[in-house]
Protein backbone atom coordinates (compact mmCIF):
# COMPACT_ATOMS: atom_id res chain seq x y z
CA UNK A 1 0.00 0.00 0.00
CA UNK A 2 2.72 2.35 0.78
CA UNK A 3 4.35 1.30 -2.40
CA UNK A 4 1.45 2.27 -4.45
CA UNK A 5 1.29 5.68 -2.43
CA UNK A 6 4.08 6.85 -3.73
CA UNK A 7 3.50 6.18 -7.22
CA UNK A 8 0.21 7.47 -7.21
CA UNK A 9 2.26 11.05 -7.36
CA UNK A 10 4.00 9.94 -10.52
CA UNK A 11 1.31 8.62 -12.36
CA UNK A 12 -0.60 11.70 -11.56
CA UNK A 13 2.23 14.06 -12.98
CA UNK A 14 2.89 11.70 -15.81
CA UNK A 15 -1.28 12.51 -16.75
CA UNK A 16 -1.30 16.11 -16.16
CA UNK A 17 1.53 16.38 -18.37
CA UNK A 18 0.21 14.07 -21.22
CA UNK A 19 -2.84 16.13 -21.18
CA UNK A 20 -1.07 19.27 -20.94
CA UNK A 21 1.36 18.52 -24.21
CA UNK A 22 -1.81 17.47 -26.32
CA UNK A 23 -4.09 20.74 -25.51
CA UNK A 24 -0.74 22.84 -26.04
CA UNK A 25 -0.89 20.91 -29.59
CA UNK A 26 -3.94 21.31 -30.29
CA UNK A 27 -4.22 24.97 -29.52
CA UNK A 28 -0.90 25.22 -31.66
CA UNK A 29 -2.45 23.56 -34.76
CA UNK A 30 -5.92 25.98 -34.13
CA UNK A 31 -3.59 28.60 -33.75
CA UNK A 32 -1.38 27.75 -37.03
CA UNK A 33 -4.42 26.89 -38.82
CA UNK A 34 -5.23 30.41 -38.95
CA UNK A 35 -2.53 31.60 -40.88
CA UNK A 36 -3.71 29.42 -43.82
CA UNK A 37 -4.13 31.19 -46.95
CA UNK A 38 -7.83 31.15 -48.25
CA UNK A 39 -7.71 33.65 -51.18
CA UNK A 40 -5.06 35.76 -53.07
CA UNK A 41 -7.30 38.71 -53.21
CA UNK A 42 -4.52 40.77 -55.45
CA UNK A 43 -1.16 40.63 -56.96
CA UNK A 44 0.23 41.13 -53.47
CA UNK A 45 -2.15 40.21 -51.48
CA UNK A 46 -4.06 37.78 -50.09
CA UNK A 47 -6.30 36.74 -47.00
CA UNK A 48 -5.67 34.03 -44.47
CA UNK A 49 -8.20 32.06 -42.92
CA UNK A 50 -8.52 34.48 -39.63
CA UNK A 51 -9.56 37.16 -42.01
CA UNK A 52 -6.56 38.84 -41.95
CA UNK A 53 -5.44 40.23 -45.32
CA UNK A 54 -1.90 40.21 -46.31
CA UNK A 55 0.04 42.57 -47.95
CA UNK A 56 3.99 41.35 -49.56
CA UNK A 57 6.50 44.54 -47.53
CA UNK A 58 8.63 45.66 -49.88
CA UNK A 59 7.16 44.32 -53.12
CA UNK A 60 4.93 46.65 -55.56
CA UNK A 61 3.64 44.67 -58.37
CA UNK A 62 1.61 45.57 -61.22
CA UNK A 63 -1.81 46.42 -60.80
CA UNK A 64 -4.23 43.67 -62.08
CA UNK A 65 -5.52 45.08 -65.42
CA UNK A 66 -1.95 45.74 -66.13
CA UNK A 67 0.71 43.94 -68.05
CA UNK A 68 2.27 41.47 -65.83
CA UNK A 69 -0.69 41.68 -63.60
CA UNK A 70 -2.91 38.40 -64.39
CA UNK A 71 0.66 36.64 -64.27
CA UNK A 72 2.01 37.86 -60.61
CA UNK A 73 -1.39 36.77 -59.32
CA UNK A 74 -1.11 33.74 -60.86
CA UNK A 75 1.81 32.82 -59.12
CA UNK A 76 1.97 34.06 -55.90
CA UNK A 77 -1.69 31.89 -55.66
CA UNK A 78 0.91 28.74 -57.15
CA UNK A 79 3.30 29.28 -54.16
CA UNK A 80 0.81 29.91 -51.15
CA UNK A 81 -2.98 29.23 -51.58
CA UNK A 82 -4.15 26.55 -49.17
CA UNK A 83 -0.70 26.91 -47.67
CA UNK A 84 0.19 27.76 -43.68
CA UNK A 85 2.39 30.69 -43.78
CA UNK A 86 4.38 32.61 -41.30
CA UNK A 87 4.11 36.11 -41.21
CA UNK A 88 7.02 38.25 -39.70
CA UNK A 89 7.54 42.49 -38.82
CA UNK A 90 4.45 43.48 -39.47
CA UNK A 91 2.87 46.93 -39.96
CA UNK A 92 -0.66 47.71 -39.89
CA UNK A 93 -1.46 49.76 -43.27
CA UNK A 94 -4.10 52.57 -43.39
CA UNK A 95 -6.92 50.05 -45.13
CA UNK A 96 -6.56 47.63 -42.60
CA UNK A 97 -4.09 45.80 -44.10
CA UNK A 98 -1.04 43.86 -41.92
CA UNK A 99 2.07 44.58 -44.39
CA UNK A 100 4.71 42.02 -43.62
CA UNK A 101 7.63 39.23 -44.53
CA UNK A 102 6.04 36.36 -46.00
CA UNK A 103 7.63 32.92 -44.86
CA UNK A 104 6.68 29.63 -46.56
CA UNK A 105 8.70 26.54 -45.34
CA UNK A 106 11.35 28.92 -44.55
CA UNK A 107 11.33 30.34 -47.97
CA UNK A 108 10.87 34.21 -48.40
CA UNK A 109 7.93 34.79 -50.72
CA UNK A 110 8.56 38.37 -51.06
CA UNK A 111 11.62 37.84 -52.53
CA UNK A 112 11.00 34.86 -54.60
CA UNK A 113 8.48 36.92 -56.12
CA UNK A 114 11.03 39.76 -56.78
CA UNK A 115 13.10 37.62 -58.03
CA UNK A 116 11.15 36.11 -60.88
CA UNK A 117 10.64 39.77 -61.87
CA UNK A 118 6.82 39.86 -60.65
CA UNK A 119 7.04 43.16 -59.04
CA UNK A 120 9.26 46.22 -58.39
CA UNK A 121 10.91 46.71 -54.45
CA UNK A 122 9.45 49.67 -52.94
CA UNK A 123 12.25 50.05 -50.44
CA UNK A 124 9.86 50.25 -47.35
CA UNK A 125 11.62 49.51 -44.34
CA UNK A 126 12.37 46.06 -43.42
CA UNK A 127 15.20 43.70 -42.31
CA UNK A 128 15.50 42.01 -45.80
CA UNK A 129 15.56 45.52 -47.58
CA UNK A 130 18.43 44.55 -48.82
CA UNK A 131 18.03 41.11 -49.85
CA UNK A 132 14.98 42.18 -51.51
CA UNK A 133 16.72 45.00 -54.01
CA UNK A 134 19.29 42.77 -54.75
CA UNK A 135 16.49 40.55 -56.01
CA UNK A 136 14.66 43.33 -57.75
CA UNK A 137 17.76 44.05 -59.70
CA UNK A 138 18.55 40.36 -60.75
CA UNK A 139 15.64 40.40 -62.74
CA UNK A 140 15.85 43.23 -64.04
CA UNK A 141 19.19 42.18 -65.24
CA UNK A 142 18.11 39.13 -66.37
CA UNK A 143 15.19 40.43 -68.24
CA UNK A 144 12.37 38.58 -66.49
CA UNK A 145 8.46 38.84 -65.75
CA UNK A 146 7.50 42.42 -66.26
CA UNK A 147 10.72 43.16 -67.40
CA UNK A 148 11.00 40.51 -70.21
CA UNK A 149 9.31 41.52 -73.40
CA UNK A 150 5.66 40.84 -71.91
CA UNK A 151 5.79 43.72 -70.60
CA UNK A 152 8.62 46.21 -71.91
CA UNK A 153 9.35 47.79 -75.21
CA UNK A 154 12.43 48.50 -75.80
CA UNK A 155 13.28 51.89 -77.80
CA UNK A 156 15.12 49.70 -80.58
CA UNK A 157 11.79 47.66 -81.49
CA UNK A 158 9.18 50.50 -80.63
CA UNK A 159 8.75 51.12 -84.16
CA UNK A 160 7.19 47.58 -84.16
CA UNK A 161 5.05 47.02 -81.89
CA UNK A 162 2.90 50.57 -82.23
CA UNK A 163 -1.08 50.41 -81.92
CA UNK A 164 -0.75 51.80 -85.04
CA UNK A 165 0.97 54.74 -87.74
CA UNK A 166 -0.90 57.13 -86.37
CA UNK A 167 0.33 56.28 -82.55
CA UNK A 168 3.34 57.49 -81.94
CA UNK A 169 3.60 59.27 -78.54
CA UNK A 170 5.05 57.77 -76.00
CA UNK A 171 3.91 58.00 -72.38
CA UNK A 172 6.76 57.86 -70.36
CA UNK A 173 6.34 57.95 -65.95
CA UNK A 174 9.46 59.23 -64.28
CA UNK A 175 10.62 56.82 -61.57
CA UNK A 176 11.27 59.25 -58.84
CA UNK A 177 8.75 61.94 -58.89
CA UNK A 178 6.11 59.62 -61.02
CA UNK A 179 5.75 62.78 -62.86
CA UNK A 180 3.84 62.16 -66.86
CA UNK A 181 5.27 62.69 -69.62
CA UNK A 182 4.72 62.48 -73.50
CA UNK A 183 7.21 62.33 -76.26
CA UNK A 184 6.51 62.72 -79.98
CA UNK A 185 8.77 61.43 -82.83
CA UNK A 186 10.60 64.48 -82.92
CA UNK A 187 10.83 65.08 -79.33
CA UNK A 188 14.87 64.68 -78.58
CA UNK A 189 15.02 61.71 -76.28
CA UNK A 190 11.90 60.34 -77.84
CA UNK A 191 14.23 57.05 -79.63
CA UNK A 192 15.67 56.66 -76.33
CA UNK A 193 12.54 55.91 -74.54
CA UNK A 194 11.51 52.64 -73.02
CA UNK A 195 8.05 51.74 -72.33
CA UNK A 196 7.27 49.41 -69.34
CA UNK A 197 3.61 48.33 -69.95
CA UNK A 198 3.67 47.39 -66.26
CA UNK A 199 3.70 51.04 -64.51
CA UNK A 200 1.39 51.91 -67.32
CA UNK A 201 3.41 53.06 -69.80
CA UNK A 202 2.02 52.98 -73.07
CA UNK A 203 1.57 54.59 -76.52
CA UNK A 204 -1.19 57.82 -77.33
CA UNK A 205 -2.46 58.91 -80.80
CA UNK A 206 -2.83 62.56 -80.09
CA UNK A 207 -1.31 64.99 -77.98
CA UNK A 208 -4.81 65.55 -76.72
CA UNK A 209 -5.00 61.93 -75.71
CA UNK A 210 -1.70 62.04 -73.57
CA UNK A 211 -3.24 65.05 -71.57
CA UNK A 212 -6.61 63.93 -71.18
CA UNK A 213 -4.48 60.59 -69.43
CA UNK A 214 -2.51 63.29 -67.14
CA UNK A 215 0.86 63.67 -69.24
CA UNK A 216 2.82 66.22 -70.44
CA UNK A 217 4.99 67.26 -73.18
CA UNK A 218 8.52 66.63 -72.37
CA UNK A 219 11.10 68.83 -72.29
CA UNK A 220 13.57 68.89 -75.32
CA UNK A 221 10.20 68.62 -77.81
CA UNK A 222 9.78 71.72 -80.27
Amino acid sequence: MIKMRKNIPIFVITLISTISLSFNFILFNRLSEQNRVVEVVDVDTFQLKSGKRVRLIGVDAPEYNRCGGAESKNRLKEFILGQKVTLKEEVQETFGRSLALVYLNNQLINKIMLEEGWGRTDYRKNSQRDKLTAAFHFAQQKRLGVFSSLCRIPSDQSDLLVPSSNCLIKGNIDKNTYKKFYHLPNCKHYNQIILEKDIGERYFCSEEEASRAGYFKASGCP
